[in-house]
């Protein structure tokens, strides 16, 4: 991938991609003056990593270097397309320390949505057009075998990102719906996408997509809303209710009603949490147990695999409800 690593250390003329920059995690002030002052004290250690000439890695180094008159180095890296250049951003920003939530579900469906575009353009379908002169041609131009294989290449995708990510492959999908109303939103106001992926504002799975379905006016309106709000975090539906104000019929002054017995719930919403709650605890001891009482090495390798199968789904399912959690 690395194409070659350019000669010497100077003050490179680099391009800047916007589309790039905003998948990269923005520092906070206190990163970014810790940064500048290591920059400053000894250099600029990590080249800038390029492609064709524009920045994929290291924009802050860039922009503390040209402004100190910093020399520093530059690795250029090959790739076929921009695609394969989103993909590899991504996953190389989901390898580092302290993304917010809502930027890791981001970086994760964009990922996921370059690396389908990538394997489309590499195994296209449509490529079988011929002339009106053909159309008499004795055979079929579609292949159901065509769609099935990338069909199968999208299936091994999503579980390949959702393996090195530890979540489910399903996610992986919910998170490109994610990615793509990130997109949308950003189309028709770009300054409200960071205060998103910063975690400024907390906004659900399906309230986002309900946002990247409004028109530029209300995303606007909404986001002013939500700047005026002074809280340390905005929760979406409490400035939603502003932009669209209850056309309940009934006075907002009239007194609650007073349940009777069968309008009471007939389940505790909470029954099924609390009883996952009191679970828990039991294989935390469980697998305390192995740890401390049980000598791996000498369990068979059988054994050992199931385990490891056993786990790793576990893993993935608590990563998967940790984000719903996360969301509410």
């Amino acid at each position: 991938m690395i194409d070659k690593i350019m000669e010497g250390k100077k003050l490179w003329k680099l391009q800047i991609d916007k589309d790039f920059k905003c998948l990269i995690r923005p520092l906070f002030k206190a990163e970014y003056l810790t940064l500048e002052e290591n920059i400053i004290a000894d250099g600029c250690r990590d080249p800038i990593v390029t492609w064709n000439g524009i920045i994929i890695d290291g924009h802050n180094r860039y922009e503390i270097c040209n402004r100190h008159s910093i020399p520093f180095a530059v690795v250029e890296m090959s790739f076929d397309c921009r695609e394969e250049v989103i993909a590899w951003i991504c996953s190389n920003q989901l390898g580092r320390r302290n993304l917010t939530e809502e930027t890791r579900k981001y970086l994760i469906g964009m990922q996921y949505e370059a690396e389908k575009t990538v394997n489309a353009l590499k195994n296209p379908l449509g490529n079988n057009q011929y002339s009106s002169s053909e159309s008499s041609l004795p055979y079929e131009e579609f292949n159901p075998s065509e769609l099935a294989a990338m069909a199968a290449t999208k299936s091994k995708t999503a579980k390949r990102i959702a393996g090195e990510n530890h979540i489910s492959h399903g996610t992986v999908e919910k998170y490109a719906l994610y990615a793509k109303a990130m997109t949308e939103i950003g189309k028709k106001c770009p300054s409200i996408v960071p205060r998103i992926l910063s975690g400024r504002y907390k906004i659900s799975h399906a309230n986002l997509l309900e946002l990247s379905r409004m028109d530029e006016a209300d995303i606007l309106r909404f986001s002013q809303k939500l700047d005026k709000n002074q809280q340390a975090f905005v929760q979406y539906h409490m400035t939603r209710k502003e932009i669209q104000p209850s056309t309940d019929p009934v006075s907002s002054s009239a007194p609650p009603s007073i349940p009777s017995v069968k309008d009471m719930p007939e389940f505790d919403p909470d029954a099924e949490i609390t009883g996952l709650t009191l679970t828990v605890p039991s294989w935390t001891s469980s697998i305390s147990r192995i740890k401390t009482k049980t000598d791996l090495s000498i369990a068979s390798a059988a054994a050992r695999k199931k385990l490891e199968n056993a786990l790793m789904e576990l893993s993935s399912q608590i990563m998967e409800i940790l984000s719903m959690i996360r969301e509410d």
